[in-house]
């Protein structure tokens, strides 16, 4: 089996686990954990129950699925088809149970809750919301893939709950342990449970030959499973409060988060018995370009369904679809630094170089990456944008052209 080398691996090492992200991917290009295969390769928008193996109609999926109170989308986070698929069924679930539905997001900490209140309640703009939430600094991935979601939320004034843990809290597990958490993070650890065996040996299947160390491993494993305790807990928490009573939930997150249910499934049944349903989005064939990230994974016998749909999707990302510049940037007081120059990008050709700290773009301050990004997506291959730079104690501005980058992945901008 064939499993994505993935920057989300690297970043799983320090102090962000993103397990469940690109690393899905392939496990059902092939089918073969499904236990009805296909006579022949699947075609795009197939729907099929994994129980029965029989391939249904998006009307008869969804009036399956839309008889749980727990709808958990196992997603690809770079592939534009299957947040698509996470708002065509977020829409009929809205158009089914209007008023009745609520979304939980992995993508958003537990602090920043009240940030996104005021986002479904109409109260921020977009670029308000995304300084407000540090989203490029928090999440990282373009909002591109979440804008539309996120919209249809305040559109039609969905509550959005954010599942993950505080950073404060996620380092401390990671560093420290569960049992060695201080005492003003206590009241926000949740209850862990026994770890799920089966869980434990497809993340060391898929992870744990990448880490130099057991204790690598054992630190990625308490984040991961600090992680969906949260998750659980904040959907409990939820549907039991006055604002989710009657309501359904549908979760956007990670694959791994829910495929075979030992993640966000049993943690949420352990602590609230309610009817789900588990859908995966899945590529039906992985690009050229991608092809180099993929190496060979071998999954213990897994002795489960790894869920109750899987929805083949075809593979697209936003790489190479949005003008970039090619910098690493990182806000610092108010201003934003350069932290890399990818080379033979447009940012490396206009003359922007590590150090540099952008203070305006087309005329307009600068204070926070956010400002940089949403203003670079505003732009075209060929456009160009003045960006004013403080090196050295003095100011000049720059142009950039735009133009794809050869081969390289634009990251983060």
């Amino acid at each position: 089996m064939s499993v994505t080398r993935s920057a989300c691996l690297v970043l799983a090492l320090g102090a962000v686990l993103l397990a469940g992200c690109a690393a899905t991917r392939a496990a059902y290009r092939a089918g073969e954990d499904l236990p009805y295969p296909s006579n022949g390769p699947p075609e795009a928008e197939e729907i099929r129950h994994i129980p029965t193996g029989l391939k249904l109609s998006l009307e008869a999926a969804m009036d399956m699925v839309s008889a749980a109170r727990l709808i958990c989308v196992g997603e690809t986070h770079d592939n534009i088809h299957a947040h698509r698929v996470e708002l065509m069924i977020l829409r009929d679930l809205h158009r089914r149970f209007p008023g009745k539905v609520a979304i939980g997001m992995e993508m958003f900490r537990e602090p920043e809750q009240a940030i996104l209140d005021r986002w479904t309640n109409g109260e921020l703009t977009e670029i308000g919301f995304l300084k407000a939430v540090k989203w490029y600094e928090n999440w990282g991935s373009d909002f591109g893939y979440y804008r539309d979601i996120l919209r249809f939320a305040r559109e039609n004034r969905i509550d959005v709950v954010a599942l993950n843990p505080s950073k404060e809290l996620q380092q401390e597990v990671r560093t420290s342990g569960l049992d060695n958490v201080p005492a003003k993070l206590k009241s926000k650890l949740p209850e862990i449970g026994p770890p799920d065996p089966y869980q434990r040996e497809a993340m060391k299947a898929v992870y744990g030959a990448h880490l130099r160390t057991e204790g690598l491993f054992d630190a990625f494993f308490r984040v991961q499973l600090l992680w969906e305790e949260t998750m659980a807990v904040r959907i409990v928490d939820y549907l039991r409060s006055p604002r989710g009573e009657g309501k359904k939930m549908v979760t956007f997150t990670g694959g791994w988060h829910v495929k075979y249910g030992f993640g966000i499934p049993k943690k949420v049944i352990r602590r609230m018995p309610m009817p789900y349903v588990v859908i995966l989005p899945a590529e039906i064939s992985i690009p050229e370009e991608k092809k180099d990230q993929m190496m060979d994974v071998d999954l213990p016998p897994m002795p489960l369904l790894p869920g109750d749909f899987v929805w083949w999707i075809p593979y697209e990302g936003l790489e190479g679809k949005q003008a970039v510049m090619g910098i690493m940037m990182a806000s610092k007081d108010n201003e934003v630094v350069v932290e890399g120059v990818t080379p033979g990008s447009p940012a490396e050709k206009a003359g922007i170089a590590k150090g540099d700290r952008i203070v305006a773009f087309d005329g307009e301050p600068v204070s926070d990456v956010t400002d940089v990004f949403l203003r670079v997506r505003e732009k075209k291959h060929g456009d160009e944008a003045a960006v004013a730079v403080s090196r050295g104690g003095g100011e000049k501005t720059l142009k950039v052209r735009f133009f794809p980058i050869p081969g390289k992945k634009p990251h983060p901008d």
